[in-house]
């Protein structure tokens, strides 16, 4: 490495410096092996909890936004009623819903239409946080439920009826979510921003001047990660929720931002990245199944210009991603995959989840307990796991009832319920 490179790197670990002080991706190390969770990019090593919470994690958040996902704005929100609450399921479960708006921010500025549904029973409630592609109203049957004409609804969801009222019902498992003492919040990607190769429209054209070289600004994935992050500003304000038992969830490109906005708020307890392959919890290097280069070029949007530079170059990545699930620690993880669906790499989330549970040592926390991947949901269970956990059921690239009982066990687990 260069006396300029390393000069550049001691900057970084030692002073958080700006990320314009960051090395260009052809001057960054290349390293075939997994990068040490315990070594900073100068070399120095990390051997306490508290080297961990004020260097490493630090330095990590710093490099994951710079080198691949894109640094996204501060933001004060600020919430309104879309609708008055309204019981459902027979009188239940209660609907609230919540128009979250961006303080400072235009009246015509992109709005979160965050739904909220909470059990007739004693809270307050653990809630479950999920990312979607179709309406609120799609989730489940409950009539209160809110269909904005004006949602952007991909095409391949109006042709597979996922975007009817309760189109999405087998998937959700709102019913089932709520008889096991669980609220259930849920909110569009689109109102964040919609999944296409265009950043003029969604959140992106109102913060055009945010003080970030231009490969490193925010990608769609962030900007959803973002939309994360308003939704927990609301939940941890609501009396109706248990602020200390925020679970999030995604599918596949939503599994990716459900890992990323837990790995960067903390006030996130749970994070279930569903079959989130390449850029959630599979690992990046020597990968059999979708390569860097190929998820940037099919999705362009996705991550950032610098994450471009690593398409066939993957040994130059100053992470990877167990080092992303690393942030997470020393709170929760399961990551649910499906054996029948290779694309989304299991074996190499599975490697990941080992490599990254050192972390969950270092500070005091299980990590993984007994086995590192289970196939049975009746496995997970009290003294039988930890709080980081794969779970692999027999399924394609699919969200079903099966997953929601391991989801469920594992937090009632985790947190001790």
């Amino acid at each position: 490495m260069s006396p300029i490179v390393l000069a550049a790197l001691l900057t970084l670990s030692c002073t958080g410096a700006s990320v314009n002080e960051l090395p260009p991706v052809a001057d960054l190390p290349e390293q075939e092996a997994l990068p040490d969770p315990f070594t900073m990019m100068d070399g120095t090593p990390v051997t306490t909890a508290e080297d961990w919470r004020e260097k490493r994690r630090p330095e990590l958040v710093q490099l994951f936004q710079h080198y691949m996902y894109g640094f996204a704005p501060e933001a004060e929100s600020e919430f309104r009623e879309d609708a008055p609450e309204a019981e459902a399921f027979d009188g239940t479960a209660r609907v609230k819903q919540i128009e979250i708006r961006i303080k400072g921010l235009p009246e015509d500025a992109p709005r979160i239409h965050l739904a909220v549904i909470v059990p007739n029973t004693p809270g307050p409630h653990p809630v479950m946080l999920g990312i979607k592609r179709v309406g609120n109203h799609a989730t489940c049957g409950a009539e209160a439920l809110l269909q904005r004409e004006d949602a952007y609804i991909p095409e391949a969801s109006r042709k597979d009826g996922a975007s009817e009222r309760g189109g999405r019902s087998d998937f959700w498992c709102v019913e089932y979510i709520l008889s096991r003492g669980y609220a259930f919040a849920t909110f569009l990607e689109s109102d964040v921003d919609p999944d296409e190769n265009d950043f003029t429209n969604g959140i992106h054209p109102w913060y055009p001047d945010l003080p970030y070289p231009k490969d490193a600004q925010w990608a769609t994935i962030r900007a959803w990660a973002w939309g994360f992050r308003r939704c927990v500003d609301y939940l941890v304000t609501d009396p109706d929720i248990d602020a200390g038992k925020i679970g999030v969830i995604g599918h596949s490109r939503r599994g990716k931002t459900a890992l990323l906005a837990a790995a960067l708020d903390e006030r996130i307890a749970l994070a279930v990245p569903h079959q989130s392959g390449t850029g959630g919890c599979a690992i990046s290097r020597a990968s059999e199944q979708e390569t860097v280069e190929r998820i940037n070029r099919v999705f362009p949007h996705w991550f950032n210009g610098n994450f471009k530079q690593f398409n066939d170059n993957e040994a130059r990545l100053p992470f990877d991603q167990h080092l992303l699930i690393a942030l997470v620690a020393p709170r929760a993880l399961l990551d649910t995959e499906g054996k029948q669906d290779a694309w989304a790499n299991n074996p190499a989330s599975l490697r990941a989840l080992g490599a990254a549970d050192p972390v969950w040592k270092l500070l005091g926390a299980p990590g993984i307990e007994g086995p590192a991947r289970v196939e049975d949901v009746n496995d997970i269970q009290p003294g039988k796991v930890g709080n980081l956990l794969q779970l692999r059921l027999d399924t394609k690239h699919d969200l079903t009832r099966d997953y929601w009982v391991g989801i469920l066990n594992f937090a009632d687990a985790v947190y001790g319920r």
